[in-house]
């Protein structure tokens, strides 16, 4: 395979990556050396899917595996640099379950999870008001998600902008863990497709194994 056909199979792939339908994250990873949820890993799924067209995503973030009164309080997500949080707009909430709607948030960079990085969106979930006020276990929540002609899946799929910990794709904090219910934990979880930064990286691997060849 000559250098020209790697460099074209590459771009193929990550065209796909841009432009995946579905991209879905399950969150089973511990990151800030806290208590994680009691249940089975991964305690929480986010899905975004643009149904293979641009301009429109539906998110929808599932509470699959926390147990008991185990709640999330803040979710955050990154965002294609080459697109403005600021311009997203967000649908109406379809939920499952009683729970209060989250406050959401966008801004470059802005929203800092436990020093895991810096993401662009943020989302706020009820820390009061009882059980029926707090997204738990079994409940989900779906927006769409427009405001950019270009916005697709994957536009979802990028790592947030590194500090003490990551860098991230997501983070969410789980809180009311554990007998007493003081205890807290930030997950994270990575895409079920490749992230167009590991095929980049695979790409210039391939690339240096030719020019090896060659010498």
């Amino acid at each position: 395979m000559g250098t020209r056909t790697v460099v074209v199979c590459v771009l193929l792939a990550l065209s796909s990556v841009a432009s995946g339908a579905i991209v879905s994250f399950d969150l089973s990873v511990e990151f800030s050396g806290a208590t994680p949820p009691d249940g089975a890993a991964p305690w929480l799924n986010a899905t975004f899917d643009d149904e293979d067209s641009p301009g429109s995503v539906m998110m929808t973030l599932t509470a699959t595996n926390l147990t008991g009164a185990e709640f999330v309080s803040e979710w955050e997500f990154n965002l294609d640099p080459g697109l403005a949080p600021a311009d997203l707009q967000f649908s109406s909430p379809i939920k499952t379950g009683s729970f209060d709607d989250p406050a959401i948030s966008t801004s470059i960079d802005a929203f800092k999870a436990d020093g895991a990085g810096y993401f662009d969106i943020k989302m706020d979930f009820s820390t009061g008001g009882g059980l029926n006020a707090r997204f738990g276990a079994g409940e989900a929540v779906e927006y769409a998600i427009t405001g950019a002609d270009s916005l697709r899946a994957g536009s979802f799929s990028f790592l947030c902008t590194p500090a003490d910990h990551g860098p991230f794709f997501i983070a969410a904090h789980v809180q009311n863990i554990g007998e007493t219910g003081e205890d807290s934990g930030w997950i994270t979880g990575i895409p079920d497709v490749p992230e167009p930064a590991t095929l980049l990286l695979l790409a210039f691997g391939g690339l240096a194994i030719l020019k090896r060849r060659r010498r």
